[in-house]
C-alpha cells in the first residue's frame, strides 16, 4: 500500500489491537498500536525484535505468593506440617453375642399377695430391674459393658401378657393399699393356679476407652417364674363363722 510521505492511516490489525496506524517518510514505514486497556502511546520508534526489554517508566511488579498449603482431610500428604490427630484403633462393631458373657444374672419375679389373688381382682408383680455395669477383655482389649433396661415383658400364664417401661414397684413403695391396681398388675379372669414370669429387655453399650458405642439390639434375661394360686371368692349369710361352724356354707 502506497501511503503519501509523512502521513498517518489507519490499516487494520490483528485481534490483540484496537487500532493502528501507520506514518511513511517515502524510504520506511512506523507502525503504531494500542490494545484494550492499555494506555495510548503515539510516535515512539519501533525497537525491533527487542520485545522482552521493560519501558523505563513501567511500575515494578510486586512478587508472586507462596503457594498454598492445601491441607485436605482427604490427602494428608499435601499438608506442609502433618496435625498431630490421634488415629481412633479399627475395633470391630461387638454384638449382643459378644456381650452376653457380661449381662446381669436372672432375677426372681415377685407377686403381691404372696402366690395368692381373687378372681377379677388386680395381683401385682414387680421385677427388680436395674443397670448392670461390667468390666473384663473383649477382642484382645479392655473393656466396659453397660445394661440399661428398656422393657420388661410380663407374662402372666392365661395366655395374657403385658409390656411395662420398668420392673414395677409393690404397693407399699407406691402408697397403695392391697388389690390396688398398678402399671404391673393383672386380675385373673377364673380360678386355677398359673406360672407367672417375665423377660427383661436390656439395652447394651460399651467402652473400649473412646466413649460409650451401642450394641445394635436387645438383650433377653428371663425372670425366675412364680406360681400363683386364684380362688373365687363368693359370699353368703351364715349366722356363724367358719371358726364356729366348720361344716357351714362356705367352709
Amino acid at each position: 500500500m502506497q501511503l503519501p510521505k509523512a502521513e498517518r492511516a489507519t490499516v487494520p490489525c490483528d485481534y490483540m489491537t484496537t487500532e493502528c496506524s501507520a506514518s511513511t517518510d517515502g524510504s520506511s514505514v512506523e507502525i503504531v498500536g494500542s490494545r484494550p486497556g492499555s494506555p495510548q502511546v503515539d510516535d515512539q520508534p519501533s525497537r525491533g525484535d527487542d520485545d522482552s526489554s521493560t519501558p523505563p517508566d513501567a511500575e515494578p511488579q510486586p512478587p508472586a505468593p507462596p503457594p498454598v498449603d492445601d491441607c485436605r482431610p482427604t490427602d494428608p500428604t499435601s499438608c506442609a506440617v502433618q496435625p498431630d490427630t490421634p488415629v481412633a484403633p479399627g475395633i470391630p462393631q461387638p454384638t449382643l453375642a459378644d456381650v452376653a458373657r457380661f449381662a446381669p444374672a436372672s432375677v426372681p419375679l415377685i407377686d403381691e399377695p404372696d402366690g395368692v389373688g381373687v378372681v377379677g381382682m388386680p395381683m401385682n408383680f414387680v421385677v427388680d430391674a436395674r443397670a448392670h455395669d461390667a468390666a473384663g477383655t473383649l477382642f484382645d482389649l479392655p473393656v466396659s459393658v453397660r445394661f440399661t433396661p428398656a422393657s420388661v415383658l410380663f407374662v402372666h400364664g392365661d395366655g395374657t401378657s403385658r409390656v411395662a417401661d420398668g420392673g414395677g414397684a409393690s404397693w407399699a413403695a407406691l402408697g397403695l393399699a392391697q388389690f390396688s391396681a398398678t402399671p404391673t398388675s393383672h386380675a385373673y379372669a377364673a380360678r386355677g393356679t398359673y406360672t407367672a414370669s417375665a423377660v427383661i429387655r436390656y439395652g447394651a453399650e460399651v467402652d473400649f476407652g473412646t466413649g460409650w458405642r451401642p450394641v445394635p439390639g436387645l438383650l433377653e434375661i428371663p425372670t425366675t417364674a412364680s406360681d400363683v394360686q386364684i380362688f373365687e371368692v363368693r359370699t353368703a349369710l351364715v349366722d356363724k363363722t367358719c371358726l364356729e361352724n366348720p361344716g357351714g356354707p362356705g367352709c
